[in-house]
């Protein structure tokens, strides 16, 4: 009895050490509104994930702590993506949403925990080595599978640590994942062993320092001042919060909409904007089949150019329509110099996936008069007079591959367009903002962003934001962007996620050498 007892007495130590982690995590992201009140919390990542650690060192199985991890996991995305709920189209399925998608980003915790044990027990794999190329391989995955959801990463959290984050223009986020998870580790086995121990097999020890090395000479290369030939372009944001539900597009609702856009572009008279930047979706039509719209923007203001985010429908055979949510540049004089298309869309939100699969799907969703939306067919900059500009909608800021395509294509600048408006007074748009501005870290250029009800503003090469909007107002801001002239790329935007594919790599050698070292003792 005594011996249940403190059996049971464990197992709630256990679940308490990782709802606290949990928790931490959760408090590491941006969860203010208007202010920043908790824009300094960055470090808190750096211990968060000791209180789960520290299991690892007890007498526990890897399906325990896979639970263990598991429940990690749903304390933190339940508490940090709680602004699901707030996705009113949707009702109560935005409850169900929320709990589903945090129960599923959940099972990537407690896969890598257990990993990383069985890594550990059955190939002689350190947790410094194991824990952080499992936790940092499982978040490569979780940011594509099925979709993919890359909100919530560790090296999200570090944008304001501005001297550390620049390690994304070498390494991308993964080079950070796996950082923040070895000191967390490396701290957890001080404590456990109360004295720093690197007491690792010979394989391990140089895969371990090999590592290392990697992270600090991408760190340090990464803060070596750049000697870019940078120019300036004035590009303006418009902020008209304004409820863009397609719904509502009636004719009077259209026309003061319209209205709202013209009295902010006025606005602007004095100052002299190469470029106008409207928030996704901020045209209340359809731009491709109404030009003449486009001559009328034209007018509003002698020589600024515009981008504009505006639905697009493509008419095919037997009167079958394709719906796109596109960007459209137009020129001085209201011509249409190009367009992008949204590549990657919100499952669900803006599509049902599977309908072109299965015929009974599609079938269900014309029943019902949902619009799907068809994915933009590639990924092409647009061009200001000689400047390329890669154009990211709405859920396409969160996927590393479609800024760095646009910046390998020749960007100079990445411009970001959202609605967001339905998230309401939540984190939400703050913890998009902070994801989309690690492009322009990875990437190593300027980034503009502009939000229906914001938060717009811009961010530098660096990931420093300025002229930030405050949410739910109606405004425009105005800054004088760096480009660059010489188009040189960062070593992320021309490698892409090799440091992801170096990890695997030694992980696949360790679990080699492990088994052929147990093959020869068997032999023996």
């Amino acid at each position: 009895m005594n011996l249940n007892i403190y059996e049971e007495t464990v197992k709630i130590k256990y679940i308490l050490l990782s709802v606290i982690s949990g928790i931490l995590l959760a408090f590491s992201f941006p969860n203010f509104i208007e202010q920043d009140i908790f824009v300094h919390t960055f470090f808190i990542i750096w211990i968060a994930f000791i209180p789960l650690f520290l299991i690892l060192y007890e007498e526990v199985s890897y399906k325990e702590i896979f639970v263990y991890g598991f429940i990690t996991g749903a304390v933190f995305y339940l508490l940090s993506l709680y602004w699901l709920c707030n996705i009113k189209p949707m009702g109560i399925f935005a409850y169900v949403a929320w709990l589903a998608l945090s129960l599923y980003l959940s099972l990537f915790f407690g896969a890598s925990m257990s990993l990383s044990f069985i890594f550990k027990k059955n190939c002689n794999i350190d947790f410094l080595l194991s824990i952080p190329i499992s936790f940092t391989i499982l978040e490569y995955l979780r940011e594509w599978l099925f979709t993919g959801f890359p909100l919530q990463t560790p090296a999200q959290s570090q944008l304001y640590f501005y001297h550390f984050i620049k390690i994304l223009k070498i390494t991308g986020v993964a080079g950070a994942n796996f950082l923040i998870y070895f000191v967390n580790i490396l701290i957890t086995d001080i404590i456990f062993k109360k004295k720093i121990n690197f007491n690792l097999t010979k394989t391990n020890f140089i895969i371990f320092v090999f590592i290392l090395s990697v992270i600090f000479i991408s760190f340090i290369i990464s803060n070596i001042k750049s000697k870019d030939n940078y120019k300036k372009i004035k590009i303006a944001i418009l902020q008209p919060d304004i409820n863009q539900d397609v719904s509502e597009w009636t004719g009077d609702f259209r026309e003061n909409t319209l209205k709202t856009f013209k009295e902010l572009v006025l606005r602007l008279k004095d100052e002299k904007p190469d470029i106008i930047v409207w928030p996704e979706t901020g045209y209340p039509g359809v731009l491709n089949y109404e030009k003449w719209r486009a001559k009328e923007i034209s007018e509003w203001l002698k020589g600024a150019w515009h981008i504009i985010g505006s639905d697009k429908i493509e008419i095919l055979k037997d009167n079958e329509r394709n719906y796109y949510n596109t960007a459209f540049i137009i020129d001085e004089k209201g011509n249409i110099k190009g367009e992008y298309s949204k590549y990657h869309l919100v499952p669900f939100g803006e599509y049902v996936p599977l309908q072109n699969v299965f015929s009974f799907v599609k079938k269900v969703v014309k029943r019902y008069g949902y619009v799907s939306f068809t994915p933009g067919e590639k990924i092409e900059p647009i061009n200001y007079k000689n400047i390329k500009l890669g154009t990211l909608i709405c859920y396409d800021s969160l996927f590393p591959e479609i800024s760095r395509e646009f910046v390998k294509k020749g960007a100079s600048l990445l411009v970001h367009m959202s609605y967001e408006t339905w998230y309401g007074r939540t984190p939400a748009t703050s913890q998009i903002f902070q994801n989309t501005a690690l492009r322009a870290v990875e990437n190593d250029v300027s980034l503009v962003r502009c939000v229906a009800s914001g938060i717009s503003g811009f961010v530098d090469n660096n990931g420093k934001i300025y002229n930030k909007t405050k949410i739910f107002t109606r405004q425009t801001e105005i800054k004088n962007v760096d480009y660059k002239e010489n188009n040189l790329i960062s070593f992320y935007t021309k490698y892409g996620d090799w440091f992801v594919y170096l990890i695997l790599f030694f992980l696949i050698t360790l679990i080699i050498i492990n088994k052929r070292e147990k093959d020869v003792n068997i032999n023996n």
